[in-house]
This record gives C-alpha cells, structure tokens and sequence, in this order.
C-alpha cells in the first residue's frame, strides 16, 4: 500500500493466516460447496417449470436429434446455449435430471475456483481470495439455483471463464488467452445474448483502473468482438436459413425490451402476451413460433416508440427497474417453494436468512467498489479491484434499460462476494497485494 498508515499483517500463527495459507482450506471450500448442493438436490428435488422446463424440453429433442425446434417449428425465441448444453447432458446421461443437475454441480466449482484465481489476480490478496469462495459456497441462493435446470448456474460460469481468460491475457505477448477468452464469451453470449455488451464495461474497466493504456484497449476491444463473432456466426447463419432472417442469437430481445417499456409496466416482471398490449402486436398468440421474427420486429417498434414518446417515464421506470434488481434475492427458493409447497415455511425462513446474508454481501462490495474507485483516481495499489465492479454494473445498466428481475443480478454475485471479501480481509488485516501482470501499462 503506498499511502496511510502501515497495515500491520496477522501473526502467522493466527487462525486468518492459517486460513489464509493452509493447503487444505481450499479443497475444504469446494467439498462445502458440493456437499451443501448435493445436499439440497437429493433433499429436496425440484420439479422444472416455466422458462426451466422449456429449456428442459428442447433440449431432450436435441439430444433426440429433433434440432432446435418448438412444436415441429424451427425456433431461436430463447438462446439456443443452454438448451444445447442439456442436449449433450441427456445425451451422454439419458433423459433424467441427473445430466444437467451434474453440469450445474461442475459449474458451480468451477465459479469457485474462477472466483479464487480472479480474485488473486485482481490483487486482493490469497486470504480474501478464500473468504470470497467460502461465502460463495454458503450463499444460500446459488445454493438452491443448483437444483434447478435455469441457465443462471452455467451461464455465469462460461461467462467468469472468458472474463478470467481475457484478464490473463490482457498484457505483454499473451493476447492468445484474450482471444480464447472472447470464444469462450462468444460461447456465453449463446447462453445469454446480452454478453455482446460486455466488453467495453471489462476493457473500459481495464483502462480506468490503468490495467491498460488506450492502444491496448482499443486491440483488445477489437480482439474480443472478432473472436465472439467466430463463435455465434454459424448460429445467426442457421437463423437466416431457417427462419428467414439473420437472428444474430435469439428472438426474444423485442418482448425483454418492450416487458420494460409500455404502459402498463411498473418496472418488474411483465408477460405482453397475457395483457391487453398484446392485440397491438396483431398476431394471434397460437402463431408466436413460426411467426416469432416477426413478432420481434413489432414488439421491438413498440417498445421504441414509447420510449422516444415517454423518455422522462422512460428514465424514471429505469430508475425503479435497477431498485428492484437489487432490493431482493428470493428467486431462487421461488421452485423449491413450488416443488415442495409442504415446506413453505422453512423456505421462507430460509428466504430471510439469505436476505440478510445478500444485504450484508451488497453494503460491503459498495464499500468495496468505493475504495477500488478511490485506489484508480489516486493511482493507488487496489485500483484493479474495480474490474470487480464491471458485472454489478453490466447488471445495473441492463436492469435500466430493460427490466428489473431478480434473479438478473445473478451473474453478479461472484463479484460482490469478492468485493466484499477484499473489504473483509482488509479490515483483518491482510493488504491488497500487486495484481498479477496488471500493474501499469504495457501497450
């Protein structure tokens, strides 16, 4: 630390350092992790439903050989990633939950061990990099995600692969792992379209917290659209052959736009096919798979022309969309509640315990991101923790512009529990150390 008074560092003898150093901490980690997913799994199994059960079945008719399909007709109305990854789950495992619930268990120790290297490399320190993956593996919410067959869980891991990628090989002569890091988001972006936005937060990020001088920046932002472009070309390819136009990923980005922007939106969930909006969009519901293109195209225009006529609403719909992304956390006991209503009360007492632990993980990531700010400004050691900070805000803006769920804040998470980490170990006692071949410019 170059300015304020010297942190003076625990005695290696204490429980943090032990903590901190001791080789059996982190397998402890990841076997916490699994035991308390398997746990719950095997516990309390879920029943898949509504956008889970979709997933679920398209992709048993891929790994069937019936292509992505939505009754007999070619569909991309949700990104097609996840469902393929079920595919290859039933396929290799058979028709059960046991193949996807496994992906999900393989996801979540690799978000683990990503949330312990991103850690380390962004210069929090080896004892904060522990208690990020430690409080990740008690976080009760992601817990009860695993039992699910949401795409949150995988998604997010794809997604923290190709950010820990391009970090490695953001500097010198490694830009080989940048562009393996933008396949792997191009990857993502098949799970989640809107990972395509990602890049100018990350690289922007990069270049504020002085990871990066502006001609590397402008190469890696150069590097990692042509590398996601690889990737999801042969998908918007398949799209224009079979349903006539060139779907960059998916059809659902009208309904997501416009669930945000109308009349009778009050900032959360909204479905324009069970309101009154939907006779404005003059395609029978019966017709929504063959005729999504199309749909998109309309619900796009409408969603747009309320905004250019209302775009103070607009803007203060915006503001409330990003309160209720962040106020709660309780989506993911939403389908343990549906699949064992029997239990509705342990859920919500186990509702109120995560809401307390979410809360407390948001106030310390802020003080978090408040120092890794002041560290940049300041040209101080900590400024690269605010690359941390880059998905709470990706999260925010997208929350802004479209809708404010809940569980959107989902890919988040394994940045705030380092965030809040950092804070944690720093009050203990630990210093921010030098980040791993980020410290400076190297154009």
């Amino acid at each position: 630390m170059s300015s304020g008074t010297q942190t003076v560092s625990p005695s290696p003898s204490g429980p943090w350092a032990y903590f901190a150093r001791a080789r059996s901490v982190i397998p402890a980690i990841l076997l916490l992790a699994l035991a308390l997913r398997l746990g719950l799994i095997l516990g309390f199994p879920i029943s898949p439903r509504t956008d889970s059960l979709w997933y679920l079945e398209r992709g048993r008719e891929i790994a069937a050989g019936m292509g992505y399909q939505e009754g007999g007709f070619p569909t991309a109305f949700w990104p097609v990633g996840y469902p393929a990854l079920i595919g290859v789950a039933t396929w290799l495992f058979g028709p059960t939950l046991f193949g996807p619930l496994l992906f999900n268990l393989i996801a979540q120790a690799a978000t683990i061990l990503l949330i312990l290297w991103l850690a380390r490399r962004l210069g929090a320190g080896e004892g904060a990099a522990r208690l990020a993956g430690l409080l990740y593996a008690l976080y009760p919410a992601h817990i009860a995600y695993t039992g699910d067959t949401a795409a949150e869980t995988t998604a997010t891991a794809v997604t923290l692969a190709g950010i820990a990628l391009i970090l490695k090989g953001r500097g010198g002569k490694g830009l080989i792992w940048a562009l393996v890091g933008a396949l792997v988001l191009g990857a993502a972006m098949l799970m989640r379209p809107q990972t395509m936005l990602l890049p100018p937060f990350l690289v922007g990020a990069l270049w504020v917290s002085r990871g990066v001088d502006w001609r590397r920046a402008l190469l890696l932002m150069l590097l990692i659209a042509a590398g996601m472009a690889v990737v999801v070309a042969p998908w918007t390819m398949r799209n224009r052959a079979v349903l006539g136009a060139p779907v960059l990923v998916s059809t659902n980005g009208g309904v997501a736009l416009q669930a945000g922007a109308n009349d009778l939106a009050d900032g959360g969930y909204f479905q324009v096919e069970k309101s009154p909006l939907w006779a404005q969009v003059g395609i029978p519901f019966a017709d929504r798979v063959q005729r999504q293109v199309e749909i998109d195209r309309r619900l796009k225009v409408m969603a747009t022309d309320w905004i250019a006529a209302h775009p103070v609403r607009w803007g203060l719909l915006g503001v409330r969309k990003v309160a209720l992304l962040w106020l709660k956390d309780g989506d993911g006991c939403w389908s343990l509640d549906a699949s064992h209503p029997e239990r509705a009360g342990l859920w919500k007492i186990a509702q109120g315990v995560n809401q307390l632990f979410y809360m407390a993980l948001l106030v310390l990531a802020a003080i978090g991101i408040g120092r890794a700010a002041r560290a940049a400004w300041a040209g101080r050691q900590g400024a690269a923790m605010l690359v941390a900070g880059v998905m709470p805000l990706f999260c925010t803006a997208l929350a802004f512009g479209f809708t404010g769920q809940t569980r959107y804040h989902y890919p988040a998470m394994p940045f705030v529990v380092i965030l809040a980490a950092w804070v944690i170990a720093r009050r203990l006692g630990e210093p921010s150390r030098a980040p791993a071949a980020m410290s400076g410019h190297d154009g």
